[in-house]
């Protein structure tokens, strides 16, 4: 049981086990919301996180809030959504400073190293693996067909001589999902590692990553994690520390350390100044120091909510309206661009112009969806229900 404050002194129970939809979980949207996969609302209970956090920032008597132990139950909470070991997990700014990371980490460019990706990979990431084309890293990256990219594009993708295949477990264009399991088995059987973009599938899709067989995962929080931006959380498997270099250097690697410079330090007279270890963990790799406070302090209770809610049980939830719009969608002349059966909460329609044809229909509908210049893309979470798919689905044919 969690609890939701509403005003100073006043507080209601909210159980995230009861039926869904959890719309009373969030203050009133604006309108119809269908854009988590943009930017998920923050929840109630988060708000109230962030003032627990601010009132320990202020220095108010009897407040035992402390960020150091926040932090530890945090990536024990990523940790236990994703099935991975607590010292395989540590924290990044963003998604895309993690998959750099790796690439840092794997050495890519100075050992001459091939990568495997696809078009429907995040459109951030073709911007590092075009510059690590430049400096000489062999990248082969498949096209879609129909939305999807097939497994045996990837087997005859990948030889011996590929170092790394990066993907997206969850599109973010149109929801399509690989099979990360086969992917994984491909990607090894090869001798390569295998990397995966969890943005838009941590917290929205039931996953294990020690069932899909993944050596590295990054995602960041302000999606269906439901806190803000920020910061992220990266995943290293522990067979694969082994096999990469540290890529960067910070105080919070450090497990072991010996000061020999100030007031009651042991030896003063040492030649070294300091003496440490750097920790054999994630943490160890891949932490510096300053972290977000603030957001870590949302996915205390975000994460929190996400495990008591069971992220199976809110896919199951979701179906039905995933379904619902790839069945009447196409019927009025929107061609379906993702995979159907969807299982993710991500579904894309084709539209020429949709941002500039239906901007202002939407607008005055009151409808929040992703607008682009060839499709509309819809986003399904927690506090939607089959009213809202309705609605949204007899404004397309009110036009």
């Amino acid at each position: 049981m969690t609890f939701i404050k509403l005003a100073e002194n006043q507080s209601i129970p909210f159980n995230a086990k009861q039926e869904l939809p959890h719309k009373q979980a969030f203050s009133p949207l604006k309108g119809r919301y269908f854009n988590a996969g943009a930017q998920h609302p923050v929840s109630r209970g988060s708000v109230a996180a962030i003032e627990d956090y601010i009132n320990y920032k202020s220095f108010q008597e009897a407040n035992d809030y402390d960020p150091v132990d926040m932090r530890h139950k945090v990536k024990c909470q990523f940790a236990e959504l994703i099935n991975a070991k607590t010292e395989e997990v540590s924290f990044v700014p963003s998604t895309t400073a993690g998959e750099n990371l790796i690439i840092q980490a794997l050495e890519l460019v100075s050992n001459g190293g091939r990568v495997v990706t696809d078009d429907l990979h995040y459109f951030g990431s073709y911007q590092i693996y075009g510059e690590l084309k430049k400096r000489g890293v062999d990248v082969i990256t498949l096209r879609h067909k129909d939305g999807k990219i097939d497994l045996a594009q990837y087997e005859d993708a990948i030889t011996d001589q590929t170092s790394l295949v990066a993907v997206s477990g969850v599109s973010m264009f149109n929801g399509f999902m690989h099979d990360l399991k086969a992917l994984s088995k491909i990607a090894h059987d090869k001798g390569a590692l295998i990397y995966v973009d969890l943005i838009q599938l941590c917290g929205a899709v039931p996953f294990d990553v020690k069932q899909a067989g993944v050596d590295f995962c990054a995602c960041a929080s302000f999606k269906w994690l439901m806190a803000d931006q920020g910061i992220g959380f990266i995943y290293v498997a522990g067979e694969a520390l082994s096999k990469i270099k540290r890529p960067w250097f910070g105080k919070r690697q450090v497990c072991d350390l010996k000061t020999h410079v100030f007031p009651g330090d042991q030896d003063l007279d040492n030649k070294e100044a300091y003496q440490y270890q750097l920790a054999q963990d994630a943490d160890g790799y891949f932490s510096l120091w300053s972290e977000p406070r603030i957001v870590i302090a949302q996915l205390h209770y975000s994460l929190a909510y996400l495990l008591e809610a069971e992220v199976a049980r809110i896919a199951a939830y979701r179906q039905p309206m995933v379904d619902y719009l790839q069945k009447e969608i196409p019927l009025l002349g929107y061609k379906s661009l993702s995979p159907c059966p969807n299982l993710a909460p991500i579904v894309a329609f084709e539209c020429e112009n949709a941002n500039k044809y239906l901007g202002p229909i939407f607008e005055k509908a009151d409808i929040h969806a992703s607008l682009y210049k060839g499709h509309f893309r819809i986003g399904l979470s927690v506090y939607n229900d089959m009213e809202d798919v309705k609605y949204l689905v007899e404004t397309l044919k009110s036009i």
